[in-house]
């Protein structure tokens, strides 16, 4: 999760060494509770739309998304698993901006579904969004949420200032 923060520590003679400091449960009991558990916020321009302010998605989100776009097929008498991931595109980008609270605005909306004449969120999202503009989306979403380099880098900053 974290790196070990290096001080430098230099005993009476003896040569400079690196001593490490790790994060310690009493470090994480005295941050914040808001601030342990606040929700990434970002925000993705769109072609036809403008803005679309979204959340991040946590562990179980991801996970729930992931399953639900699990493919089973039996191929020579095995059983193999396969993730759809344009189906789990769709899905994170459906759950962060549905998870937003800065707007009411939601693929699943029955007045939009009907306006674009569709019967689903996924078929809304496709209408009204390029495929280029999902996957970007589903990109944006999965840096805020930790998966990028990035994102990893400024955790480990934060975690490092708490």
């Amino acid at each position: 999760m974290a790196e070990a923060k290096n001080e430098k520590a230099k005993i009476l003679g003896e040569e400079e060494t690196t001593v490490a400091s790790y994060l310690s449960l009493e470090d994480v009991l005295g941050i914040d509770n808001d601030k342990l558990t606040a929700v990434a916020k970002g925000e993705f321009d769109t072609e036809k739309l403008g803005t679309i302010p979204f959340s991040a998605i946590n562990h179980t989100e991801y996970k729930q998304a992931k399953r639900d776009c699990l493919k089973i097929d039996v191929v020579d008498g095995a059983v193999q698993t396969n993730v759809d991931d344009d189906k789990l595109m769709v899905k994170i980008v459906l759950l962060a901006v549905d998870k937003d609270d800065r707007s009411n605005f939601t693929f699943a909306n029955k007045a939009l579904l009907e306006k674009l004449n569709v019967h689903t969120a996924d078929a809304a999202l496709g209408v009204l969004l390029s495929p280029g503009e999902i996957v970007n989306f589903a990109v944006a979403v999965q840096n805020i949420s930790g998966f990028g380099k990035k994102q990893a880098k400024k955790d480990e900053e934060a975690i490092k200032n708490c």
